[in-house]
């Protein structure tokens, strides 16, 4: 059996934001158990970003007298970090460099430093593992919600929609469709070429889940469309999914 399904009936349209210089995180994993994290972009090298990815772990915890639980290790990661102008971490290295005077300030938000190219970078006061890079380009965002489905095992047909809202056209140039358990193929797209900032192209797609096994009533699986591009961040539309499957 198959069937036409829009995905606005698991949930609400939401809405993109204007064009404009896009805000980029600024990417770090520090390692688990990490505590004082300071993600800060402080200046430019190039089209570069250099600042800080600093933190520390606390290790070797031990139950002392009245229920305390003393310190015996504290390690410090001091770290100057350099990022893209997009926030995709490019090296690390020891050593945290010092933090330069503002610039200015946005609401929380520090900004360090600007560029000719428009760019800033910095941090934010409230949320300090949040540095962020602001960075003009192409960019799209999907005004079609991920959020998890629950799905029987009929065959689907379901479009997906994007809408181009960076500073200048955004150019696709190849569309994925895929899932872990499923089956799931492209029908159709009219996001193939430049998108022009404002404007929607859409993804249409079906997924097969009939073949889809478990040693449950339910079963689960993750529904993915994976766009090229040259907008500066790969932003693919993942869904988690949720079979209900026949009782035996």
């Amino acid at each position: 059996m198959r069937v036409s399904l829009s995905l606005t009936a698991f949930c609400l349209a939401v809405f993109a934001p204007l064009a404009g210089a896009y805000e980029y995180p600024l990417q770090f994993t520090p390692n688990p158990g990490y505590r004082g994290l300071v993600v800060a972009g402080y200046k430019f090298v190039g089209n570069n970003v250099v600042g800080s990815c600093s933190y520390y772990t606390v290790s070797g915890l031990s139950s002392g007298k009245g229920g305390h639980a003393p310190t015996t290790g504290v390690k410090n990661y001091q770290q100057t970090c350099t990022w893209d102008s997009f926030g995709n971490l490019l090296s690390m290295a020891p050593g945290a460099p010092p933090v330069p005077t503002a610039l200015y300030t946005d609401g929380s938000k520090i900004i360090y430093a600007t560029n000719g190219n428009g760019d800033t970078t910095g941090t934010d006061a409230k949320l300090p593992e949040r540095g962020f890079v602001n960075t003009p380009g192409a960019h799209y965002t999907w005004l079609t919600p991920n959020i998890n489905a629950v799905l029987i095992q009929i065959v689907y047909t379901s479009t997906v929609t994007l809408k181009s809202d960076g500073d200048g056209p955004v150019n696709i140039t190849a569309v994925a469709v895929s899932a872990g358990n499923g089956k799931a193929a492209l029908k159709s797209t009219t996001c193939i070429g430049k998108i022009d900032v404002g404007k929607t192209c859409s993804v249409t797609y079906t997924y097969d889940p009939t073949k889809v096994t478990s040693t449950t009533d339910l079963a689960s699986d993750t529904l993915r469309i994976d766009l090229t591009s040259d907008a500066g961040e790969a932003n693919d539309f993942v869904q988690k999914l949720t079979i209900i499957l026949p009782k035996i």
